[in-house]
């Protein structure tokens, strides 16, 4: 009969290998430069959730250059996650602002990406000890197991992040459907993040998604910074 530790093993091996083609150990590959002006957030008005498929909505509104959906929440064991698209650019809400965050290490989500992938931030990384996925031959050598177990699933760690803040570094970030499944949201979005083609469009763009869709949301201009 296996162990809880050899299934642990198993689980790491089958991962490291499912992701292995996908993960980076150079510098952070250089994305798109931050939109320079005020992003639109849509949410479910009263804070509850939006259906997924408001996106198809919103992406033919004119002139949103961008849609991007995002579902917030934590696990039963307390880990703050944020569910996202990959994107050339990662926004997190924070203090009443986006942050375009930073990644120093590995890199951000790309399509293709196996559903374990995971980007963490800067503080939970350290509190946790967590790196880059490792190799086999490290986890043979190693009593240390490169998946990280949040809400009792496994994750490999592509990616880390920083946007200068300590608290909003200490979140992590899965693709949107794992970010369901972890919060027991399936087909749910906290809101959507708009980014229109240029900050002159910004305000037919929030006029547009609130005649759209109607009462059911709050539209606010979030203005954007880049990480410190």
């Amino acid at each position: 009969m296996l162990t809880g530790k050899a299934i642990r093993f198993l689980l790491a091996s089958t991962l490291a290998l499912t992701l292995a083609p996908w993960l980076s150990f150079g510098q952070a590959r250089p994305g798109q430069a931050p939109s320079k002006g005020p992003i639109i957030q849509v949410q479910a008005r009263g804070g509850g959730f939006l259906p997924e498929k408001v996106w198809e909505q919103v992406r033919r509104i004119p002139n949103a250059a961008q849609v991007q959906s995002v579902l917030e929440g934590k696990t039963a064991d307390g880990v703050r996650v944020i569910g996202v698209e990959p994107a050339p650019v990662l926004y997190l809400r924070w203090g009443g602002e986006l942050v375009a965050a930073a990644i120093i290490q590995g890199r951000g989500f790309e399509r293709g990406d196996a559903p374990e992938a995971m980007v963490v931030g800067k503080t939970f990384s350290q509190k946790n000890k967590t790196a880059l996925g490792l190799s086999i031959p490290a986890m043979l050598t190693k009593d240390h197991f490169p998946p990280i177990i949040v809400g009792g699933q496994g994750f490999a760690i592509v990616g880390i992040y920083a946007t200068g803040d300590a608290q909003a570094d200490d979140q992590v970030l899965v693709l949107l459907p794992a970010a369901q499944r972890l919060l027991n949201r399936p087909g749910r979005l906290s809101g959507l993040y708009v980014i229109p083609t240029s900050p002159a469009t910004a305000d037919q763009v929030a006029k547009d998604l609130r005649r759209i869709l109607g009462e059911m949301v709050e539209v606010a201009r979030l203005p954007v910074r880049e990480a410190k």
